[in-house]
């Protein structure tokens, strides 16, 4: 019988990240907040690509981005108390946009997607929250590969050998 390992005693589900000398754990978010930055992730990329975003619940998120109110609601969402901490430390609004659009990438595509747009970041820029979040998502898409299909197929040894039949042909 196979067992399997706590989860809890080789998995790490926080981000960190250095901001001036000080590192601040995000932790993960619930799995609502990880569905909306899979969906703003998907919208951002229907966009980018000059598709509609044919779903009313996708048009409804692509908004966010463009509202300042609510792009400050969603990286208050995604960084949780890290947002508090990052305030009560005087962080400026770029490097919040940066870490909260880290983050975003972080939640909907992995580590490894987030640490291309951490270091994107330049000289205390943000680019505007449309364009991060377009830029995160397109990265998210090029670092992040399909889990494939989970189904089997089987060929059959027919089919195999007529493929690798050796040519009836004289040889000289």
């Amino acid at each position: 019988m196979t067992t399997f390992q706590d989860l809890d005693e080789f998995f790490d589900d926080n981000l960190r990240l250095p901001v001036g000398g000080k590192w601040y754990i995000v932790p993960a978010p619930d799995a609502e907040v990880g569905l909306l930055c899979q969906r703003l992730m998907h919208a951002s990329l229907q966009a980018e690509q000059g598709e509609a975003v044919d779903d009313p619940k996708l048009n409804e998120l692509a908004e966010v981005v463009l509202n300042d109110d609510e792009e400050r609601d969603l990286y208050q969402r995604i960084l949780g108390p890290v947002w508090d901490e990052l305030r009560a430390d005087g962080v400026s609004w770029p490097k919040v946009q940066h870490i909260g659009a880290t983050a975003l990438v972080w939640v909907a595509a992995g580590k490894d997607a987030a640490a291309k747009i951490w270091a994107s970041g330049g000289a205390g820029e943000a680019p505007a929250p449309n364009r991060a979040t377009r830029r995160a998502a397109a990265a998210a898409v090029k670092s992040t590969r399909s889990r494939g299909s989970t189904t089997t197929t089987t060929r059959t040894t027919a089919s195999r050998s007529r493929k690798a039949a050796p040519s009836r042909g004289t040889t000289s």
